[in-house]
């Protein structure tokens, strides 16, 4: 927020807190070659301390929020086949699902869009939001499921926001191909997930051009008709003025 703060336009913020950081995690990365390890600290959802960030002005959404079931083994440190292992991971999938009630009643109360991070997780989430009421507008962020899980979302009244993973796989073309153009996002998850030419390398905010691209080839259109219409659907769904 306060870099955004920085700015005039052009950079905006949103707030809220990772599924993957309500509980301890082992984290290992690589900085300048040196096996980084730790342990993270699990954090709370303060719903007064979150709700006063979402209020400042610079701040056009809510999320990352959501349902994560991928990170769940490494997260209990347990055998997830074991009693003890599936009931620690049961634990967490319910307290991801309560956390995540919660990002869904603040983006009502302040009446921002919300974006949606999941991941193994898809039939949960549209679960929860078929059962809330009139649910926020908003973004299913680095889209991984299917073409019908897609349409539902857009029912639902979401875009679908896709990643540089389509630059490097063929999986997401049917969805691509499918769904309206109104209704495509594009964006990078920099510093990860690096989209071809860049692979394996950090990914930068530019990077997003790859992305665009890639849907327009899968889609036989131009890229800049991918560029345009999905600005305008960012401007639209952030209510940000073009």
């Amino acid at each position: 927020i306060k870099i955004a703060g920085e700015y005039v336009e052009g950079v905006y913020a949103v707030v809220g807190l990772h599924p993957n950081h309500l509980i301890e995690q082992n984290v290992e990365y690589k900085d300048n070659g040196e096996l980084i390890k730790y342990k993270s600290k699990p954090q709370e959802f303060n719903y007064d301390f979150y709700l006063n960030l979402a209020k400042n002005k610079k701040v056009v959404g809510i999320g990352e929020c959501g349902l994560d079931f991928h990170m769940i083994e490494n997260q209990t440190n347990e055998n997830p086949a074991s009693p003890t292992g599936r009931l620690k991971a049961e634990s967490i999938k319910e307290k991801q699902k309560e956390v995540f009630i919660k990002h869904l009643e603040l983006a009502k109360e302040v009446n921002k869009p919300i974006i949606i991070h999941c991941r193994d997780a898809h039939d949960d989430l549209l679960k929860i939001l078929h059962l809330a009421v009139k649910p926020p507008s908003g973004a299913m962020h680095f889209f991984t499921g299917n073409l019908e899980q897609a349409k539902e979302y857009i029912e639902l009244g979401f875009y679908i926001s896709f990643s540089g993973v389509i630059t490097f796989t063929n999986s997401y073309d049917e969805a691509i191909k499918n769904i309206p153009l109104e209704k495509i996002l594009i964006e990078t998850d920099c510093p990860y997930v690096a989209p071809i030419p860049h692979r394996g390398k950090r990914n930068e905010p530019a990077y997003v051009k790859y992305v665009a691209h890639k849907i327009a080839e899968v889609r036989c259109i131009s890229f800049e008709e991918v560029a345009e219409q999905t600005t305008k659907n960012a401007w639209q769904l952030f209510k940000i003025q073009g």
